[in-house]
């Protein structure tokens, strides 16, 4: 998905791994590990995209996790946590893929997922890391409806050439270090208690009037790095600006509203859970300046971001 939204042609691909175009369009359910390692860094060469593998893994939904998938819409609908969710991943990987095993360790009061690739030495190993942990970040996402305020990304590969560390920060939202001794993410404990929203798959579910607000708070956090304005929006649901304005009001809110919560909810994880600098937080908000944001939260919460984050973080550890 990722290749093709950059333009990728699949003929092209198929070419450069020895496959037909029909292999491409249905591929087998099970791809050997090699064919899939050859997959990876092929799209990547044709794309000149050393990130690919960043964006591979922002672009994975349940319906591309086979029986993991359904094991976790099956613990979404039991209206569990996250912490939940992770453990099922554990259990199951095994049987779904053979490119790595997770645990999970905790870390002066934070919790870390440590991710081990069954094939760290191969050329491919730094996309396919960056794919699964970031994959990971984005199936969680999913799973609670919110954005998952990461404190540290690690890796065991070496810093790219060329490091783009923006681009790197606004993949996993979280500062990012690499020849590390393992691949892992940090976040808070309270993280996992975060229940799992109970909502139908994205492949199936429907569009009535009742989800209208939650579809749009869904695609403003999605797309906030990029200030998500009311047409953006609406082109993505398939509908006219008008007509999801007038959703909107029947439900009693407006567009902006729905940006303004979703901002200041966001602002506020990432302030309370993550390692980022408050300007840090402001760009990934879709914010040019940070003063802005400063105006924004004071109005929003009462507090500025330096006071609301110290009084959070106190109550942390009350």
């Amino acid at each position: 998905m990722a290749y093709l939204q950059q333009g990728g042609r699949l003929s092209a691909l198929a070419d450069a791994i020895s496959v037909s175009d029909l292999w491409m369009i249905n591929p087998p359910e099970i791809v050997a590990v090699e064919d899939y390692f050859r997959l990876c860094l092929s799209a990547s060469e044709l794309l000149h995209d050393p990130l690919l593998g960043i964006k591979a893994g922002q672009n994975a939904g349940l319906e591309n996790f086979d029986v993991l998938g359904e094991a976790l819409v099956n613990l979404r609908a039991k209206s569990l946590t996250l912490g939940h969710a992770l453990h099922q991943v554990m259990t199951l990987e095994r049987l779904v893929h053979r490119l790595g095993t997770s645990r999970i360790e905790s870390d002066g009061g934070n919790i870390r997922l440590i991710w081990r690739a069954h094939f760290q030495q191969h050329k491919a190993a730094r996309l396919v890391c960056e794919s699964v942990l970031s994959g990971i970040i984005h199936l969680a996402e999913q799973l609670t409806g919110r954005l998952i305020p990461v404190m540290e990304v690690c890796f065991i590969h070496a810093r790219p050439e060329n490091h783009q560390e923006a681009k790197y920060q606004q993949g996993f939202r979280a500062q990012c270090r690499f020849s590390q001794s393992h691949n892992s993410m940090m976040f808070a404990a309270d993280v996992l208690a975060w229940p799992l929203k109970n909502i139908a798959r994205p492949s199936v579910a429907e569009s009535t009037a009742g989800q209208i607000v939650d579809q749009v708070k869904n695609h403003i956090g999605k797309n906030l790095l990029n200030s998500p304005k009311l047409p953006q929006i609406a082109a993505i649901l398939g509908q006219s600006e008008r007509s999801l304005q007038l959703q909107l009001k029947q439900q009693g809110t407006s567009y902006q509203q729905l940006l303004a919560d979703v901002r200041l909810h966001h602002a506020q994880d990432y302030l309370q859970y993550s390692n980022l600098s408050i300007l840090q937080i402001s760009q990934l908000l879709g914010f040019k300046e940070q003063s802005s944001f400063n105006h924004f939260f004071l109005q929003g919460s009462g507090l500025s971001p330096k006071k609301w984050q110290r009084v959070s973080r106190g109550a942390l550890t009350s």
